[in-house]
């Protein structure tokens, strides 16, 4: 089927403008094929005269690129970012007033386009670098004759905008692992002072969710007993003093039942993607959110890995279609569901790469997605050192990310991570 790219700019200042642009994302990528993202910017709010104060709020803005059908022209695209926008819950309201959420088209495929509902290239594009920045970020080439303010090396742009330092797509999810054997970090946090001393540090440098589990699954790694795995999880969550919601990275449905019953859980995280029936059964009853990651053994063994004679996101794509329907079959809710590709789980190390350098691939998976390439043993591709130095590795890494298909990041090291999306 034939196609055309589409540049849509999204915009917010009112209520989360972060949270608006990322729910606008998630539901443009159930209606077209996202390609990537731009960065996320900050800028002043385009007044007119004699506007009220309360309209002076600080923007949020993005360019999303999607793939269309030739068949769709800008009148049905039109309608259904419309659709979207409403759905976010966006209603009528002066022009240029704080908006929940703004999707425009703003460029075409090279080609314009007038009507009375819209104008294609948009008519004030090179006047509104909150737009024209974001869209040159992610189409480069697509037009001549830019304004002086677009050069590198001009600092100050019109409105104050920038490239935020503060706002990325990804919401940041650390790691802590109260383990004795953990790949890179076994035995550091298994004291009361270490432990809060590291839920701090990740939180202070951007955790919006501490990921804890109180089981290694390293290769070769030994199980622990039900009860050696919750005495750990319950003395940990207990010394932890935190408002930042919880992630519970448990495999085992009678430790993480025993836990639910005493401690604030907001998310389930599955590494074996919630095989067994009574892990359905127990998140059906919590109601929670879940990571559900692909596996095909745990620990992960060196001999069972995806064919590698099939690209790696295709057989992930069937996979997940496959889970998913499962899971839902089941009694669970879509909604509360994020995929995990397992980097390292049933891959081999050039797999592993190849699926993080190709996340555009994975365009079927309408969910969430949640990378995790903290530390692991496929950077040695690029470096010989351990896996516990391995954060400037990881950063290398998450540079090249597409965040069109990152929506959870889950690393050891925060700090290192938001500098490499800076």
């Amino acid at each position: 089927m034939r196609s055309k790219t589409v540049a849509l700019g999204l915009g917010s200042n009112l209520n989360s403008p972060l949270e608006n642009l990322r729910h606008a994302l998630a539901e443009l990528k159930k209606s077209f094929k996202v390609l990537t993202v731009s960065s996320i910017y900050e800028s002043d709010a385009l007044l007119p005269e004699n506007a009220s104060n309360d309209w002076n709020r600080k923007f949020l803005n993005a360019v999303v690129l999607c793939e269309v059908p030739e068949s769709l022209g800008p009148e049905d695209i039109l309608q259904e970012i419309k659709s979207i926008e409403n759905k976010i819950g966006r209603r009528e309201s002066e022009r240029w007033a704080p908006r929940l959420i703004d999707i425009d088209i703003l460029y075409w495929n090279r080609e314009n386009y007038r009507s009375e509902k819209i104008n294609i290239p948009h008519k004030s594009l090179f006047e509104r670098p909150f737009a024209l920045l974001p869209l040159l970020e992610v189409w480069d080439g697509w037009a001549s004759d830019l304004p002086d303010w677009t050069a590198l090396w001009c600092e100050e742009k019109p409105f104050n905008t920038m490239k935020s330092h503060k706002y990325f797509w990804p919401k940041m999810v650390g790691i802590l692992n109260i383990t004795e054997d953990s790949f890179s970090d076994g035995g550091r946090f298994l004291n009361a002072d270490s432990l809060q001393m590291q839920f701090n540090q990740l939180v202070e440098q951007g955790a919006d969710i501490v990921d804890i589990g109180a089981e290694s699954t390293r290769p070769g790694a030994i199980a622990p007993t039900e009860d050696e795995e919750y005495k750990k999880l319950h003395w940990a969550l207990s010394e932890i003093k935190t408002t930042v919601p919880i992630s519970l990275d448990c495999r085992n449905a009678g430790v993480a039942a025993r836990v639910l019953e005493t401690h604030n859980i907001t998310y389930l995280n599955d590494v074996t993607g919630f095989a067994k029936p009574e892990m359905r059964k127990l998140l059906i009853q919590s109601e929670l959110s879940a990571f559900v990651m692909h596996s095909l053994s745990v620990p992960p063994r060196g001999d069972l890995i995806l064919d590698t004679e099939v690209n790696p996101c295709r057989q992930l794509d069937i996979w997940w279609n496959e889970r998913l329907c499962d899971l839902i079959k089941s009694g669970i809710y879509p909604d509360r569901l994020i995929f995990d590709p397992g980097i390292g789980f049933g891959k081999n190390k050039l797999q592993s790469l190849y699926i993080l350098r190709h996340l555009n691939e994975l365009s079927d998976v309408k969910n969430p997605v949640m990378i995790g390439h903290s530390r692991k043993s496929f950077l040695s591709l690029i470096s010989d050192r351990p896996a516990a130095e391995r954060d400037l590795e990881t950063a290398l890494v998450t540079i090249d990310l597409n965040l069109a298909y990152v929506q959870y990041l889950r690393v050891h090291n925060i700090q290192t991570q938001v500098m490499a999306l800076k």
